[in-house]
């Protein structure tokens, strides 16, 4: 019978400091630690964006309905993209290649919410122009707000979730 074990108490010792030197490739160290005071990264899957803080972000290349881009989404554990913010817009928008994007609000028995069924703000801002004869919501980056439009319509889309934090 063989056992498999540490033969050599050096080895955990030995694996912290790969795992480290692994850390410090992959998350830029000294601009993490330039920026935030702290030693902390975001990483984000292959093809994801990553504009700071603590989200990553997809953006399809190909069309579908609104509900198709939100199943797409939900199948790779994230959201259509969640724009309660007016910084997150601007940030998004910098990202985005002139194409309209299906993001996370629609119309339902309650009025505009969003896709984690938070009431979108009743304070209207000048960036979100909505009428309930369409039922979902596009990013348009003409003039860099959301809109309604018929939910049948096929767009691209941006999926949002959360990135990997390493310590």
């Amino acid at each position: 019978m063989t056992v498999l074990g540490l033969r050599d108490s050096k080895a955990p010792e030995a694996q912290n400091e790969n795992l480290q030197g692994l850390k410090e490739r992959l998350c830029m160290m000294d601009d993490a630690i330039s920026k935030n005071d702290r030693s902390t990264c975001s990483l984000c899957p292959v093809n994801w964006k990553w504009i700071g803080g603590n989200t990553c972000f997809y953006f399809s290349e190909e069309e579908a309905t609104w509900q198709e881009s939100k199943d797409f989404c939900f199948s790779l554990n994230a959201t259509l993209l969640m724009l309660k913010r007016k910084s997150k817009l601007i940030s998004i928008s910098h990202l985005s290649q002139k194409k309209s994007y299906w993001v996370g609000l629609s119309y339902g028995v309650d009025g505009w919410s969003w896709i984690d069924d938070t009431k979108l703000s009743t304070k209207r801002t000048d960036w979100i122009v909505l009428s309930s004869k369409q039922n979902c919501a596009c990013l348009f980056y003409r003039n860099s707000g959301v809109y309604s439009e018929n939910c049948y319509e096929k767009h691209p889309w941006i999926c949002e979730k959360a990135a990997v934090q390493l310590m």
